[in-house]
């Protein structure tokens, strides 16, 4: 049989997060000391690159993993997508939205997935967003889905709680669609970095399927979509950058539903699993023995 691994992190970097401790002092410990740190979910940095090395193929969802492929090794590119029976353009119900909006012209964001040690920062700065924003006389709130393995800071989690409906893990993923559309806005938080310049938040393909505005930093999808036509691309989607993109999408509804129909058009032409699925199966046909 043939061994394709699926590559879809920069797996060095996330030990690195987790263990706090740098790439180059983590690669210079022995087999034994690494066996005693690295966790059953992660992948050892030395046992890994074998494991690669012995594989007759691999597929990787953004170019720059190839950088961690070994020289010569059959490789491919492939996208997530968005299950089209459930994540596609929906209305917004603003029969539940009225009971949900505490303040007249309130905004919705909308951000599902957990946090943990590789994104805590940046979700950091989603909250710290919307705090900044219902300071500034412009009223937010953020729903929330997923767990939380980290730990917020105290002083944050206090200001951002009243602003922030958290629904806890939503077991099945088809009922997402439903609260993603009480959304105005959907926003991917982060920077370039040796986390998000390898990896595809796998939350974007459904966020583009709804049919909203997307707000996403420029790295991995950010590198491209095109600012003002399929998304909002901010350098870094970090508290300023986020609080300033969604004050001027709200003072700009053309901009808006301008980037609600790019973003559902983005989706239509590069995210599709019927297409992933024959691209993938001919790699695979590509790798039988003859």
């Amino acid at each position: 049989s043939r061994v394709i691994v699926r590559l879809e992190d920069n797996e060095q970097q996330l030990l690195a997060l987790t263990l706090e401790r740098d790439i180059a002092t983590l690669d210079r410990m022995s087999d034994a000391e690494l066996d005693r740190l690295v966790p059953p979910d992660l992948a050892h940095p030395h046992r890994s690159r074998v494991f690669l090395a012995a594989a007759d193929g691999i597929t990787v969802i953004t170019e720059r993993l190839r950088e961690l492929v070994p020289a010569g090794k059959a490789c491919m590119t492939l996208w997530p997508a968005a299950d089209t029976r459930y994540f596609y353009p929906r209305p917004r119900p603003d029969e539940f939205r009225r009971v949900l909006d505490v303040a007249s012209g309130e905004t919705v964001l909308f951000y599902h997935g957990n946090v943990h040690a590789a994104n805590a920062t940046e979700v950091r700065e989603l909250y710290a967003a919307v705090v900044e924003l219902n300071g500034s006389g412009h009223a937010v709130t953020l729903i929330r889905t997923g767990l939380d393995r980290v730990t917020f800071p105290a002083a944050l989690a206090a200001a951002a709680a009243p602003f922030v409906l958290n629904l806890g893990q939503i077991l099945h993923h088809r009922h997402l669609p439903p609260l993603m559309a009480l959304a105005d806005i959907f926003v991917q938080p982060g920077e370039p970095d040796a986390f998000n310049d390898y990896r595809f938040p796998s939350k974007l393909p459904e966020f583009f399927a709804l049919g909203r505005p997307v707000v996403l930093p420029r790295t991995n999808l950010g590198l491209v979509v095109r600012h003002g036509v399929d998304a909002f691309v901010l350098d870094q989607a970090d508290a300023a950058g986020i609080a300033t993109a969604v004050r001027a999408l709200r003072a700009d509804a053309a901009l808006a539903e301008k980037l609600g129909r790019g973003a559902v058009a983005f989706a239509e032409k590069h995210f599709s699993w019927q297409r992933s699925a024959a691209a993938l199966a001919k790699f695979y046909l590509s790798l039988a023995p003859s």
